[in-house]
């Protein structure tokens, strides 16, 4: 939990919004925002902003259309992650609007679509038409911090208005939020802590700096506007609405298992029980012929998990099938993000039930 989210308070955010996949449209900060927060938070190692689009990108005569990642210089630092080839970007490549043509390589990307060369240090690549040269490339694993993305390629945040994604005015206008932030708490510090002080830091801005930029307000409306307050969670799992789309059709979905699982158990034990009824003259000629009760317990115990091995075994089996169908019910984020497969506690908690 040492790399906690940022998000600001539900409240009035007049002005234009840019939300995507890595959280809803009240999570996001303006870059102007992003810089004060940065430079003035206490309670944090650094603080990091990280944006994601969709963009061309050709390389060496292959073109393709895939995520990239834009980035703030704080990003890979925040993360502490080290690169598997050449460097990753570092707070000096972010420091000018539209002036660092650096690009950070994702390793899958790298891998599947470069061949793991290690020439492509200091080659050309296109970004929607715009050359940027490549500094490194990612560490084997990371696809970024954004659930359900898989980014081809890290560019410093500073260059969204030089390859087209935005205009340069959104890097200037506290009314233009787009930007999704995380940091990393100093040893020793804490969540509760973190949140005390930069909320000492956010509210005073947006009394002083940002609330004069409104135009008809109510001062009702005002009153909320100055009372909102960033909000700070844990960040192990990344940034990401996945788990908001993909909650109702999975609570759906476990709720109709759990059922369908208690039917089945009641129908079986009645079954037994009526069979076991059914076989009472048995039992009384086993008795009289010498049959310990210990023995027929066990006779009738090792016939119950034999039935139980065969159920769970079938079980394991329309698991497999049916995984497919379950990725169906899902949103295509949802299931582009999660990888379904039969895990081993999975498989341990079908023998324990069983």
């Amino acid at each position: 939990m040492t790399c906690p989210r940022l998000t600001a308070a539900p409240g009035p955010m007049p002005g234009s919004q840019s939300c995507g996949q890595a959280g809803e449209c009240d999570e996001v900060f303006s870059y102007p925002m992003f810089r004060d927060l940065e430079r003035a938070s206490s309670q944090f190692s650094g603080v990091a902003a990280h944006v994601i689009s969709g963009a061309n990108v050709a390389y060496h005569g292959q073109t393709l259309h895939g995520d990239v990642m834009f980035v703030s210089g704080s990003y890979f630092p925040v993360l502490g992650l080290q690169p598997a080839l050449g460097r990753l970007l570092g707070p000096n490549d972010d420091r000018t609007v539209g002036a660092h043509f650096a690009v950070v390589l994702a390793h899958g990307f790298w891998e599947t679509q470069l061949g793991a060369s290690p020439d492509v240090l200091d080659q050309t690549i296109v970004v929607n038409g715009k050359s940027l040269t490549i500094i490194g490339v990612a560490p084997r694993g990371f696809e970024g911090t954004t659930l359900g993305a898989e980014p081809k390629l890290f560019v410093p945040i500073t260059m969204r208005s030089v390859v087209g994604i935005a205009d340069t005015t959104s890097f200037e206008r506290r009314r233009n939020y787009w930007a999704y932030l995380f940091a990393r708490l100093k040893p020793g510090a804490t969540i509760e802590s973190a949140k005390a002080a930069i909320n000492t830091v956010y509210r005073p801005i947006l009394a002083d700096v940002e609330a004069p930029l409104q135009q008809g307000m109510s001062p009702q409306t005002m009153e909320r506007f100055k009372a909102k307050e960033i909000k700070i969670a844990d960040g192990r799992r990344g940034q990401s609405s996945v788990h908001v789309q993909a909650r109702t059709p999975l609570l759906l979905l476990f709720a109709t298992t759990g059922i369908v699982l208690l039917i089945a158990c009641a129908n079986i034990a009645n079954l037994l029980l009526a069979r076991g009824a059914g076989r009472s003259t048995e039992m009384a000629v086993r008795l009289s012929l010498g049959a310990t009760r210990a023995r027929i317990v066990s006779q009738l115990l090792t016939e119950s998990c034999l039935l139980a091995l065969l159920g769970g075994a079938a079980g394991f089996v329309v698991a497999r099938w049916t995984l497919g169908l379950v990725m169906a019910l899902l949103p295509g984020e949802a299931a582009a993000a999660l990888h379904f497969s039969l895990s081993g506690s999975a498989v341990l908690f079908t023998v324990v039930a069983t």
